[in-house]
Formats: structure tokens, sequence, C-alpha cells
């Protein structure tokens, strides 16, 4: 195993850009193969508090030359650990006009073996500091710069619209890079699998490990959040959570039975900010380029049939998720009203506050990939005919493009 690695080599196998410093290995990445692939699964998911499976409907590229915004929007599919909303952001860039995509959705998991065996994972992706809220005249602490990038560390995430992805969440909700993890001596943090794209093709048995973890994982940590009574004012219930002690991490907003996530960059969430957040769900889905739907629907429509992987199970497994979730995005067209606060420290000594309801989680189970079965063979059949007519319904037939199920 003591095998030198040449830096152009790892590059390639990374896709780090060529500007990265200068690093070397003593060990050559392999790929993560069925075994080692269920044990990091069981491993990453006892570390996160929220594991899901979702569909980025907002990958942050931006039309008529506008920058790019930074923030991937997503959407949960299936739930395989914590609470986490129906939709919710991450830090990263877009690769929906990206020529090289197709590199990123192709590079293996990958990890190193030591002489005993032990096993640990290759830098994959992370989040990178940015914002949410972009007004440059806003006062307060700077995003702090970039890590310098090398070719030993992960690059930064990346997304394209309409695909789907597992994403792994700690309990500040960003996305995980780090756990910790012993080889039988010492311990020491380790990369992890925070946000890998999902293939369905035979290669792909990340989806299907992380399926396998959690049920596992029955138990969860869920986060308690401060729920508010209707009517209370965003500036001044942050005004008096901030007089008693409290930091604002995120806020949930309903449009109906579809909850939505806004949670700020860390160094943000330093200064006043849940008064902006309802004029930033507003506005985050104007100008964004691609249709989600239509995107999921032409990737999906490949996947289905009898020869899909696993039998006929996980590609139609998604599917189906995925048009649950579509029916539900077609329900929630109220506006947006603030329901809940998640904040640092304890948040039961809040519950004195006029304007709090109650502490508890949000109001959301653990709701995994729906199983397509039937009471025999034809009826199983004609459920997989349904899913694959909504597929080709969201992908165009019949002359659909609005994204949109009967």
């Amino acid at each position: 195993m003591n095998r030198v690695v040449l830096i152009a080599s790892l590059i390639a196998i990374s896709a780090v850009p060529e500007a990265a410093d200068a690093c070397t290995y003593i060990q050559r990445p392999e790929p993560v193969g069925h075994a080692s692939g269920q044990y990091f699964a069981n491993e990453m998911l006892e570390a996160a508090t929220y594991a899901d499976l979702v569909l980025v409907e907002d990958d942050g590229t931006r039309g008529g030359g506008a920058r790019p915004t930074g923030i991937i929007t997503v959407r949960t599919i299936a739930r395989f650990k914590g609470r986490s909303a129906e939709r919710f952001t991450v830090f990263g860039a877009p690769l929906t006009l990206s020529p090289d995509k197709e590199r990123f959705f192709s590079a293996p998991l990958q990890h190193f073996t030591s002489e005993t065996g032990q096993v640990t994972p290759f830098p994959f992706s992370e989040e990178q500091p940015s914002q949410l809220f972009s007004s440059p005249a806003a006062k307060g602490t700077p995003p702090p710069p970039p890590p310098p990038v090398t070719s030993c560390g992960p690059p930064g995430l990346s997304a394209e619209t309409g695909r789907f992805y597992v994403v792994l969440r700690n309990a500040e909700g960003r996305v995980l890079n780090q756990l910790l993890m012993s080889d039988g001596r010492t311990s020491a943090l380790r990369p992890a699998y925070g946000f890998v794209p999902v293939s369905l093709s035979d290669d792909d048995f990340w989806l299907y490990s992380v399926q396998l973890a959690a049920e596992r994982h029955k138990s969860e940590n869920a986060i308690q959040l401060v729920h508010l009574r209707p009517g209370g004012s965003a500036a001044s219930v942050e005004k008096a959570l901030r007089a008693a002690g409290g930091r604002l991490r995120a806020a949930y907003y309903s449009r109906g039975n579809f909850i939505e996530e806004v949670r700020p960059a860390p160094y943000e969430q330093e200064r006043a900010w849940l008064e902006r957040a309802g004029t930033y769900l507003e506005a985050s889905r104007s100008g964004r380029i691609g249709d989600p739907h239509h995107g999921a629907a032409e990737f999906l429509r490949e996947k289905l049939g009898p020869d899909s992987v696993y039998g006929t199970g996980l590609g139609y497994q998604v599917a189906q998720a995925f048009t649950r979730s579509v029916r539900e995005v077609q329900q929630a067209t109220s506006s947006p009203r603030l329901l809940a606060v998640e904040v640092t420290g304890d948040p039961s000594t809040f519950a004195g506050l006029p304007f709090v309801a109650r502490v508890a989680p949000l109001d959301r189970e653990v709701d995994r990939l729906p199983q397509v079965s039937g009471a025999d063979e034809a009826a199983t059949f004609a459920t997989m005919q349904r899913i694959e007519r909504d597929i080709w319904l969201l992908n165009g037939g019949n002359g659909n493009r609005q994204g949109t199920l009967p």
C-alpha cells in the first residue's frame, strides 16, 4: 500500500481544478464497493441528523448573464432520518449549463485501505461559505473567504436542476462533511459523503446502502423548534429571542401542508435576518433556469422497465416518491406563513414568551421510499404502468410541459 500518487492523476480522479495547490497522498484512493459502501452508509447515517433523498429544484443558475446565486434549492423526496422540511437549501455551484457536469455525475465514491484493512473515505465534496441574503447594503461580518483549494481537499459541492441526490446533514443543518472514525487505536475526523448524485445505474449502490442503514437507525435525535402563535411580527419575535439569549439558526414557513426551511449561512445568523426571510422566499423562485420536473422525468424514464436496477424496485420507488412530491407542490399555492424557528441553546427556555405556542420538533415523520407492490403480480404491474404514465406526462407526453399531474 506504500504507493506514491502523482498529483496529476489525483486531479483527474477527484475533478479538482487544475489551479489547485500541489499535494501528495501516500496511497491511491480506490472505488467504494458494496461492502465498504454499506459500512460507510451506516457510519455516516449514525453521525447525521438528517438524511434525505432530494430533487434539485434550482441549482442557482441565472439567465441574462447574471451571476449564479451559490444557493442550491432542493425538495425532499424521501426522509431516511430526521424531520426535514419539504424544501431547503444548501450552498454550492450550478451544473445546469456546465459542459463538465457528466464527470461530476460519473465520479465514483472512493476510499483508502490501510495495510490492516481499515477503510477511510476519500474527500468527495463539501459546502463552501456563501450567503443566503445577497443585499450588498447589509451591515455585519463579511462572509469568510473560501478555503484554499488543494488536490487533497474536497471540491465544492455542485448540482444540476432536475437531478436526484442523497444528502446527509448535521445538527446545524449543514451538509455533513466530517465524521469521527476509529482505526482501532486512535480516532480522527474523516471526510463524509454528504451530497451524492443518484444515478440508478448498476453501479449506484449508495442510495441502496443508505436505505439499508436507515433500517438500523430507527431512533432519531429530533431537533426541538420554537413554534409560534399566528400573527406575530418576525422582527419582534427575533428581537425578543435574541434578548433572551437565543440566536436563530433557521425559520420554517408553511404553505398549507408544505413546509419550507430558510437557513442562512452561520455568519449571517450573527445579525438580525428573520424579517428578510419571508421576502427571500417570495423572490427565490424568480429567474431560475430549467424545469426540475421535466428534467427529473427525463432522467427517470431511462431507468424504468423490467430490467431496472435491483429488479423492478429502486427506479420505480424513486419515480413514485417523485410524482407524489409533484402533487404536494401543486397543492402548495398559498402565501408562506412563519410557523417555527430553530434557535441555539435550550429552546425550552423560551417557552414562556407570549408569542410561543409550544416547543416541539417539526411535525414531520420519517417517510421513506414507497414500495412498489400489489396484491398480486398483475396489481404490481398496474402500479408500475401508472408510474410510467405519470413520468411520461411530466416529460412532455401529450404536450404537457407544465410540470403538473392530473
